[in-house]
């Protein structure tokens, strides 16, 4: 204790105040991991601000937040010997899906020529089965509405930065739209991340909508349902903003699951809003700008040919850049088609197979899809098929079977899953810190499926 009084008494101000804080946070954590959450909720889409460089990998507070939840859990699991419940409730479909393409990935390590990437590619699926089993296991039920709200609150407020970076122009030049506008972006530093994050909340929020927790009566029903709609409306608008043709295919995607599995008596409205869409298509497209349904289809129109012969635009840049990663991910398949280059050797072996005029690498291969094959070859890509498949299946059995809080966290992470399978044909959105996300989102859905009574309390050991 001399020590840390001598340290906080020399250290600069906002180092002391760091260490305090951190000290503070970690005796909260020790108490109650749980909580962590809440904050990694909000830190989430904010993480990449501040990062700080730890071998091959960038390591934000998000990433720090896991890390300490992680490490608590396990200090409490020793501590009331609780590591056999906690396997018995982890125990799932998904579970041994994630369990088994983390196999496929560690198998095509014996093609990496560089362990530290794969590491770091590696360590991302670990923390999303980490988050996934310590949600489901040990969030309480009463608590979960809470943290959703959290998770949308984050959406919002990200939101609001990209609707502000688009209106006033704030931004690189190479983001602005028909001279007056900025993609938005948000402190991804990109529109397609952005748009992405904001896809994959986008379900929760009509979710809590249709579905909203029983627990509130009266004017505070009305009060829940309508902070969730404003929720999902900023972000609707603002993946607008963002003009991300993959986060348009990623809504309708989301929103055709969710509308499925809400059952018949939603089939009539599904009808009367598909031919009032189609009564109303020809004026709603004199008053788009043009180039507007261009932006989500062009895409065909460069698959399968020269591009080397193709004349590059500003129009058409942003295209061919990621037709040109889609040839060279499948240029990496056809040169080991069972175990891939190696998970997360991508960007490393992108060079030896890059086309002319675009021998920078990207990082992934713009499609999800083919950058497990690339990465992973046919066994990968069979084991993120796997994780897709479970993930879909027990989800979705969930979404039309629960009723109440349950049903609607079933439903949100169905729309997510949705989101993310289709703007995964596009990009991928296993970057920043979007997988936490994904493996919050799942364990809330799926968290009772095993098990029927509240989760200890980590402090006393008791029922909560």
């Amino acid at each position: 204790m001399a020590c840390l009084g001598i340290l906080l008494a020399r250290a600069p101000l906002s180092l002391a105040g760091l260490l305090v804080a951190g000290t503070f946070s970690g005796l909260l954590l020790l108490r109650w991991p749980t909580l962590g959450l809440y904050l990694l909720a909000l830190t989430i889409p904010f993480g990449s601000l501040r990062q700080i460089r730890l071998g091959p990998a960038n390591v934000g507070l998000s990433e720090a937040i896991v890390l300490a939840i992680m490490g608590a859990w396990l200090l409490h699991l020793l501590a009331y010997r609780r590591v056999g419940d906690a396997l018995r409730r982890g125990k799932s479909p998904l579970t041994w899906a994630l369990l088994a393409y983390l196999g496929c990935m560690a198998l095509s390590l014996l093609s990496a020529s560089q362990l530290s990437a794969a590491a770091k590619e590696l360590a991302k699926w670990l923390a999303l089965l980490f988050l996934y089993l310590f949600v489901r296991a040990e969030l309480p039920r009463r608590q979960m509405p809470w943290l959703a709200a959290a998770l949308l609150l984050g959406g919002a407020l990200q939101s609001l930065l990209g609707i502000y970076q688009f209106l006033y122009r704030v931004g690189p030049a190479g983001f602005m739209l028909f001279g007056r506008y900025m993609r938005a972006y948000g402190s991804f530093m990109q529109p397609n991340p952005f748009a992405g994050y904001l896809g994959l909340l986008l379900p929760l929020s009509y979710a809590f909508v249709l579905v909203p927790p029983p627990f509130l009566k009266g004017y505070w029903r009305t009060l829940g349902r309508g902070a969730a709609a404003i929720a999902g409306l900023l972000m609707l608008t603002a993946i607008l903003m963002s003009w991300s043709r993959g986060a348009l295919v990623g809504l309708v995607g989301g929103g055709m699951l969710v509308l499925l599995a809400l059952g018949r008596r939603y089939m009539v409205a599904i009808a009367a809003i598909l031919l009032i869409a189609a009564l109303l298509l020809p004026s709603v497209l004199s008053l788009l700008p043009a180039g507007t349904l261009l932006r989500a289809t062009d895409v065909v129109g460069y698959v399968g040919r020269d591009l080397s012969l193709i004349e590059i635009t500003d129009d058409n840049f942003g295209v061919i850049q990621r037709v040109a990663h889609w040839q060279a991910a499948w240029q990496m398949f056809t040169q080991r088609p069972w175990l891939g280059v190696g998970v997360g050797q991508f960007a490393i072996v992108y060079p030896e197979v890059a086309l002319p005029r675009w021998q920078e690498p990207l990082g992934h291969a713009h499609n999800a899809y083919l950058h497990a094959l690339a990465e992973g070859g046919l066994i990968g890509l069979a084991g993120y098929m796997g994780v897709a498949i479970a993930a879909l299946w027990s989800t979705w059995r969930a979404a039309t079977t629960r009723r109440g809080t349950r049903r609607a966290l079933a439903l949100g992470a169905l729309g997510m899953l949705g989101h993310l399978l289709a703007h995964g044909m596009f990009d991928l959105l296993f970057v920043h810190s979007l997988y936490l996300l994904v493996g919050i989102c799942l364990g809330m859905a799926l968290s009772a499926e095993t098990w029927t009574a509240e989760p200890l309390d980590l402090a006393s050991g008791s029922a909560s």
